[in-house]
Protein backbone atom coordinates (compact mmCIF):
# COMPACT_ATOMS: atom_id res chain seq x y z
CA UNK A 1 0.00 0.00 0.00
CA UNK A 2 1.51 3.56 -0.61
CA UNK A 3 1.48 6.44 1.78
CA UNK A 4 -1.57 7.76 -0.67
CA UNK A 5 -3.45 5.05 -0.27
CA UNK A 6 -3.07 4.42 3.42
CA UNK A 7 -3.78 8.56 3.69
CA UNK A 8 -7.13 7.71 1.82
CA UNK A 9 -8.06 4.62 4.16
CA UNK A 10 -7.30 6.90 7.23
CA UNK A 11 -8.86 9.79 6.09
CA UNK A 12 -12.26 7.62 5.45
CA UNK A 13 -12.32 6.38 9.00
CA UNK A 14 -12.07 10.33 10.02
CA UNK A 15 -8.13 9.93 11.46
CA UNK A 16 -7.26 13.22 9.76
CA UNK A 17 -3.83 14.09 11.54
CA UNK A 18 -2.71 10.51 10.53
CA UNK A 19 -4.35 10.80 6.81
CA UNK A 20 -2.20 14.17 6.74
CA UNK A 21 1.08 12.50 8.14
CA UNK A 22 1.05 9.43 5.39
CA UNK A 23 0.10 12.05 2.77
CA UNK A 24 3.25 14.10 3.70
CA UNK A 25 5.09 10.73 3.20
CA UNK A 26 5.09 10.36 -0.47
CA UNK A 27 7.84 11.72 -1.80
CA UNK A 28 6.69 14.32 -4.41
CA UNK A 29 5.65 17.76 -4.07
CA UNK A 30 1.84 18.44 -4.00
CA UNK A 31 2.20 21.65 -5.68
CA UNK A 32 3.12 19.21 -8.60
CA UNK A 33 0.61 16.80 -8.06
CA UNK A 34 -3.20 17.88 -7.74
CA UNK A 35 -4.76 14.30 -6.95
CA UNK A 36 -2.18 14.81 -3.76
CA UNK A 37 -3.04 18.43 -3.10
CA UNK A 38 -6.78 17.97 -2.84
CA UNK A 39 -6.33 14.88 -0.82
CA UNK A 40 -3.97 17.35 1.38
CA UNK A 41 -6.39 19.90 1.10
CA UNK A 42 -9.18 18.05 2.47
CA UNK A 43 -6.77 17.10 5.62
CA UNK A 44 -6.25 20.37 5.99
CA UNK A 45 -9.67 20.99 6.02
CA UNK A 46 -11.04 18.68 8.47
CA UNK A 47 -8.00 19.76 10.67
CA UNK A 48 -9.90 23.93 10.66
CA UNK A 49 -6.12 24.76 9.37
CA UNK A 50 -7.69 26.49 6.61
CA UNK A 51 -4.52 28.82 5.43
CA UNK A 52 -2.87 25.67 4.42
CA UNK A 53 -6.49 23.90 3.12
CA UNK A 54 -6.89 26.64 1.20
CA UNK A 55 -3.22 27.01 -0.72
CA UNK A 56 -3.62 23.43 -1.83
CA UNK A 57 -7.22 23.23 -2.59
CA UNK A 58 -6.34 26.01 -4.83
CA UNK A 59 -3.21 24.34 -6.77
CA UNK A 60 -5.65 21.31 -7.59
CA UNK A 61 -8.41 23.06 -8.94
CA UNK A 62 -5.45 25.31 -11.16
CA UNK A 63 -3.86 22.58 -12.12
CA UNK A 64 -6.35 19.66 -12.56
CA UNK A 65 -7.03 17.61 -15.25
CA UNK A 66 -9.85 16.02 -13.68
CA UNK A 67 -13.37 18.15 -14.31
CA UNK A 68 -14.79 16.14 -11.18
CA UNK A 69 -11.57 17.28 -9.12
CA UNK A 70 -11.45 20.89 -10.00
CA UNK A 71 -15.64 20.74 -8.93
CA UNK A 72 -15.11 19.05 -5.56
CA UNK A 73 -11.87 21.80 -4.91
CA UNK A 74 -13.69 24.76 -5.92
CA UNK A 75 -16.62 23.44 -3.64
CA UNK A 76 -14.45 22.95 -0.52
CA UNK A 77 -13.08 25.90 -1.23
CA UNK A 78 -16.43 28.12 -0.98
CA UNK A 79 -16.67 26.27 2.24
CA UNK A 80 -13.98 27.54 3.52
CA UNK A 81 -13.91 31.20 2.39
CA UNK A 82 -17.54 30.95 3.62
CA UNK A 83 -16.44 29.46 6.99
CA UNK A 84 -13.59 32.39 7.36
CA UNK A 85 -16.21 34.99 6.17
CA UNK A 86 -14.34 35.57 2.93
CA UNK A 87 -17.50 35.57 1.09
CA UNK A 88 -16.27 37.37 -2.17
CA UNK A 89 -14.14 34.83 -2.61
CA UNK A 90 -16.83 31.68 -1.88
CA UNK A 91 -18.76 33.41 -4.40
CA UNK A 92 -16.00 33.56 -7.15
CA UNK A 93 -15.89 30.03 -6.61
CA UNK A 94 -18.85 28.93 -6.59
CA UNK A 95 -19.47 30.98 -10.10
CA UNK A 96 -16.74 28.91 -11.81
CA UNK A 97 -18.49 25.86 -10.94
CA UNK A 98 -21.78 27.26 -12.03
CA UNK A 99 -19.94 28.45 -15.39
CA UNK A 100 -18.03 24.97 -15.87
CA UNK A 101 -21.68 23.67 -16.23
CA UNK A 102 -22.78 22.39 -12.73
CA UNK A 103 -25.82 22.86 -10.65
CA UNK A 104 -27.51 21.60 -7.61
CA UNK A 105 -29.66 23.08 -4.85
CA UNK A 106 -26.13 22.77 -2.69
CA UNK A 107 -24.48 25.49 -5.36
CA UNK A 108 -26.92 27.65 -5.16
CA UNK A 109 -27.41 28.14 -1.40
CA UNK A 110 -24.06 28.35 -1.03
CA UNK A 111 -24.14 31.58 -3.61
CA UNK A 112 -27.16 32.70 -1.69
CA UNK A 113 -25.62 32.51 1.77
CA UNK A 114 -22.19 34.25 0.29
CA UNK A 115 -24.09 36.90 -1.53
CA UNK A 116 -26.28 37.79 1.61
CA UNK A 117 -23.55 38.12 3.61
CA UNK A 118 -22.03 40.58 0.97
CA UNK A 119 -25.50 42.35 1.43
CA UNK A 120 -26.53 41.79 -2.14
CA UNK A 121 -29.82 40.43 -0.80
CA UNK A 122 -32.03 40.40 -4.04
CA UNK A 123 -29.15 38.30 -5.84
CA UNK A 124 -29.35 36.56 -2.88
CA UNK A 125 -32.77 35.69 -3.00
CA UNK A 126 -32.55 34.44 -6.71
CA UNK A 127 -30.54 31.56 -6.46
CA UNK A 128 -32.17 30.95 -3.20
CA UNK A 129 -35.53 30.09 -5.47
CA UNK A 130 -33.51 28.48 -8.18
CA UNK A 131 -32.64 26.03 -5.60
CA UNK A 132 -36.24 25.68 -4.65
CA UNK A 133 -37.17 25.34 -8.02
CA UNK A 134 -35.05 21.95 -8.50
CA UNK A 135 -35.90 20.61 -4.72
CA UNK A 136 -39.05 22.62 -3.29
CA UNK A 137 -38.25 20.60 -0.43
CA UNK A 138 -34.63 21.21 0.57
CA UNK A 139 -34.42 21.87 4.22
CA UNK A 140 -31.33 24.39 3.90
CA UNK A 141 -32.62 26.08 1.09
CA UNK A 142 -35.73 26.52 2.83
CA UNK A 143 -33.82 27.58 5.95
CA UNK A 144 -31.98 29.84 4.34
CA UNK A 145 -34.83 31.50 2.68
CA UNK A 146 -36.88 31.89 5.53
CA UNK A 147 -34.43 33.20 7.83
CA UNK A 148 -32.77 36.29 5.57
CA UNK A 149 -36.41 37.37 4.50
CA UNK A 150 -37.04 37.46 7.93
CA UNK A 151 -33.61 39.35 8.73
CA UNK A 152 -34.66 41.88 5.99
CA UNK A 153 -38.15 41.97 6.75
CA UNK A 154 -39.04 41.22 3.05
CA UNK A 155 -42.90 39.36 3.65
CA UNK A 156 -42.26 38.10 7.33
CA UNK A 157 -45.72 35.50 7.23
CA UNK A 158 -44.11 33.95 4.09
CA UNK A 159 -40.73 33.57 5.77
CA UNK A 160 -42.13 31.96 9.04
CA UNK A 161 -44.02 29.49 6.18
CA UNK A 162 -40.43 28.70 4.68
CA UNK A 163 -39.07 28.01 8.30
CA UNK A 164 -41.71 25.89 8.92
CA UNK A 165 -41.11 23.67 6.02
CA UNK A 166 -37.50 23.26 6.61
CA UNK A 167 -38.32 22.34 10.41
CA UNK A 168 -41.02 19.66 9.24
CA UNK A 169 -38.12 17.73 7.21
CA UNK A 170 -35.85 18.23 10.06
CA UNK A 171 -37.38 18.16 13.18
CA UNK A 172 -35.18 17.83 15.29
CA UNK A 173 -32.64 20.69 14.24
CA UNK A 174 -31.67 22.96 16.42
CA UNK A 175 -31.07 26.03 14.47
CA UNK A 176 -34.07 25.79 12.22
CA UNK A 177 -35.80 25.94 15.23
CA UNK A 178 -33.60 29.13 15.86
CA UNK A 179 -34.58 30.33 12.44
CA UNK A 180 -38.40 29.87 12.78
CA UNK A 181 -37.87 31.77 16.30
CA UNK A 182 -36.63 34.61 14.63
CA UNK A 183 -39.02 34.54 11.85
CA UNK A 184 -41.78 34.27 14.27
CA UNK A 185 -40.50 37.39 16.21
CA UNK A 186 -40.37 39.15 12.92
CA UNK A 187 -43.54 38.56 12.29
CA UNK A 188 -44.75 39.93 16.21
CA UNK A 189 -45.57 36.40 17.46
CA UNK A 190 -43.12 36.88 20.64
CA UNK A 191 -44.44 34.12 23.24
CA UNK A 192 -44.64 31.62 20.19
CA UNK A 193 -40.94 32.79 19.01
CA UNK A 194 -39.43 32.48 22.72
CA UNK A 195 -40.53 28.76 22.89
CA UNK A 196 -38.86 28.08 19.93
CA UNK A 197 -35.59 29.55 20.94
CA UNK A 198 -35.90 27.50 24.34
CA UNK A 199 -36.65 24.29 21.81
CA UNK A 200 -33.40 25.55 19.96
CA UNK A 201 -30.69 25.78 22.80
CA UNK A 202 -32.02 22.15 23.76
CA UNK A 203 -31.65 20.72 20.41
CA UNK A 204 -28.27 22.12 20.52
CA UNK A 205 -28.72 25.44 18.32
CA UNK A 206 -25.78 27.94 18.23
CA UNK A 207 -26.25 29.54 22.14
CA UNK A 208 -24.47 32.38 21.05
CA UNK A 209 -27.09 33.51 18.06
CA UNK A 210 -30.10 31.87 20.28
CA UNK A 211 -29.19 33.98 23.24
CA UNK A 212 -28.99 37.10 20.85
CA UNK A 213 -31.93 36.62 19.45
CA UNK A 214 -33.76 36.03 23.13
CA UNK A 215 -32.24 39.56 24.22
CA UNK A 216 -33.66 40.96 21.46
CA UNK A 217 -37.26 39.56 22.12
CA UNK A 218 -36.68 40.25 25.70
CA UNK A 219 -35.89 44.18 24.81
CA UNK A 220 -38.88 44.42 22.60
CA UNK A 221 -41.21 42.89 25.34
CA UNK A 222 -39.67 45.81 27.35
CA UNK A 223 -41.43 48.29 25.16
Amino acid sequence: MTFREDGLNLYNNGLYQEALDALLSEDIDPVEDPELAYLMGLCYTRLEEYKEAVFYLEKSAERDNSLIRIYQSRMVLSYVYNVTKNYMGAEKQLLKIINDGFESCQIYTSLGYSLWNQKKVKESIDYLSRSLEMDSDNSNTLNSMGYIMAEEGINPEKAVEYCRKALSVQPKNGNYMDSLAWALFRCGKTDEARDYLEKAMKAGADKKVCRKHLHLIEQYDKF
